[in-house]
């Protein structure tokens, strides 16, 4: 009875503390995503939804990136001068496939629609940009921009697919093959600490 008991309670604890890790870390991707908007609301001419617009007009997925199955979040750094010029633009998680230079061409096209300011503390920018396909299971909580196409014609791995995969690899001791799954988890999630952590972890032999 007391083994019920106790058992019972790890339960509704543990289901109370991985419901407060959720909350917690959508709350932080939600905090980032606020503070992005605010400041393209301020910099960008017509805000940030004027911003979307055009990224959403601009970009297309490449048919190559499609079919091939290309998830994940580009983190797109850059920085806009109190004159509105744009520099040190920099994909930090390319994704290729054609995917980098979409997204080049529409920061190239958007030149010109900055607004002034005062202050250089407004104008360091760090863009997460979701490109995902229907039917793929990923993490969808950290980009401010998300461009979703149709899957090519059969269903992609979702995220859980290449996590068993990790786990597997890893706990065989086979660091190298571990890092292939590893690098598509961390393009697919670029903000997950634990992916980087195991990367490490496979990088120094499992130390």
């Amino acid at each position: 009875m007391k083994k019920s008991i106790l058992l019972f309670v790890f339960i509704i604890v543990s289901g109370i503390g991985c419901q407060l890790y959720s909350q917690e870390s959508i709350s932080i991707a939600q905090a980032r995503k606020d503070n992005l908007i605010k400041l393209l609301n301020y910099r960008f001419k017509g805000g940030f939804y004027t911003f979307e617009k055009m990224f959403i007009q601009t970009v297309t997925y490449p048919p190559m990136a499609v079919g091939n199955c290309i998830v994940g979040i580009a983190l797109v750094s850059f920085r806009v001068n109190c004159e509105g010029e744009v520099y040190e633009l920099k994909i930090k998680t390319p994704l290729g496939y054609g995917i980098d230079n979409e997204i080049s061409s529409f920061f190239t096209s958007i030149e010109g629609h900055w607004n002034t300011c005062n202050d250089d503390k407004y104008t360091r920018f760090e863009v997460p940009i979701q490109f995902t396909l229907k039917g793929t299971e990923t993490n969808t909580e950290d980009a401010l921009l998300v461009l979703e196409a149709d899957n090519p014609g059969f269903l992609c791995n979702g995220d859980e697919y290449y996590i068993k995969k990790m786990e597997k690899y890893m706990s065989k001791g086979k660091y190298k093959r571990a890092i292939q799954y590893i690098d598509i988890l961390m393009r697919r999630d670029p903000y997950n600490s634990y992916y980087f952590d195991q990367k490490m972890k496979a990088v120094n032999g499992g130390e």
